[in-house]
C-alpha cells in the first residue's frame, strides 16, 4: 500500500510517500508558521522524487496533535482535501507517539516524548514500544514543566527513561530534577520525528484501528486556544 505522510505539528514539517511502511522518498524543512505556502510543493516534489502520481496513493496519514494551532490546521485541511479529493482513507497520529517511536531503544525502556508547548509549558507523554509491546504509561498532557514532569515520574517510577523532543532541551534542568536524565545520559538526542516513525505510526494506527472518519478528525491541540469568547454577550449602540 501507498501512503501519503504528512506532519506539520511542529515548525519543522515532514512529508513522506511509504510503501508498506517502508520510505520511499521524504523530505523535513523548518518554518516558522508558513507551512501553508510550502506544504503542496514538498508533496508534489516527495511523489516525484518516489516515483508516485496523485491516483496511486491507497492512504493518507497526518500529524493531529499536538502542536502549533496554525500548522495543524493548515496539515489536516491538506491531508482531508486529498482524501476527501482522491476517495480515499485517512489515519490521524498522535505527535508525541510518532516523536516516542524515533527514539532508538530496545527492550522496555520507557520512551518520554517532551515538545514546547510555547510559553515556558510542556506537551508530553511515556510510552514503551516495540515489538508487540505497546504501553502508554502516561496520555498525552499538557501543563507546567513542573507539573508534567512529575506526572511522568510517579507512572515511570524507577524504570529506565530516554527522553527526546526539544522541551528536552529547553527544560533540561527540570527534566534532570524530576527525572533524573541529564544532556549527557540521555539514551537518544531525537530533537523531531523521523519520516520512518512517522510511516510506522501510521501503519500501526491503521492495522490496529482502521481509518478515522473524514468528516469528524479533528487537531488534538490539548492546549486551550489563547482566544476566548466574552463572558458576557457584548452589547452594540442602538443605531
Amino acid at each position: 500500500m501507498t501512503t501519503l505522510c504528512i506532519d506539520t505539528a511542529t515548525e519543522i514539517g515532514t512529508v513522506a510517500v511509504a510503501r508498506d511502511g517502508a520510505v520511499a522518498a521524504a523530505v523535513t524543512w523548518r518554518s516558522s508558521s508558513r507551512h501553508g505556502e510550502n506544504l503542496l510543493g514538498h508533496i508534489d516534489s516527495v511523489l516525484s522524487e518516489a516515483g508516485v502520481v496523485r491516483s496511486e496513493i491507497a492512504l493518507v496519514g497526518v500529524d493531529i496533535g499536538p502542536g502549533r494551532f496554525t500548522s495543524l490546521r493548515v496539515g489536516l485541511g491538506t491531508a482531508k482535501g486529498l482524501a476527501l479529493g482522491l476517495d480515499i482513507p485517512i489515519v490521524g497520529v498522535s505527535s508525541l507517539r510518532v516523536l516516542a517511536r524515533s527514539v532508538t531503544a530496545t527492550g522496555r525502556v520507557v520512551r518520554v516524548p517532551l515538545m514546547n508547548a510555547y510559553r515556558g509549558d510542556l506537551f508530553a507523554a511515556a510510552y514503551v514500544l516495540g515489538g508487540d509491546i505497546d504501553q502508554e504509561l502516561v496520555p498525552p498532557i499538557f501543563g507546567t514543566p513542573e507539573d508534567v514532569l512529575q506526572r511522568v515520574r510517579d507512572a515511570v517510577g524507577n524504570r529506565l527513561i530516554a527522553v527526546c523532543g526539544e522541551g528536552a532541551k529547553t527544560q533540561a534542568e527540570a527534566v534532570e530534577t524530576f527525572l533524573g536524565v541529564t544532556a549527557d545520559d540521555r539514551t537518544d538526542p531525537v530533537k523531531a520525528p523521523s519520516a520512518s516513525a512517522i510511516a510506522a505510526e501510521i501503519e500501526h494506527v491503521m492495522h490496529r484501528r482502521g481509518p478515522d472518519d473524514l468528516a469528524s478528525l479533528e487537531p488534538q491541540y490539548l492546549r486551550p486556544s489563547d482566544a476566548k469568547l466574552p463572558e458576557r454577550a457584548l452589547r452594540l449602540p442602538k443605531p
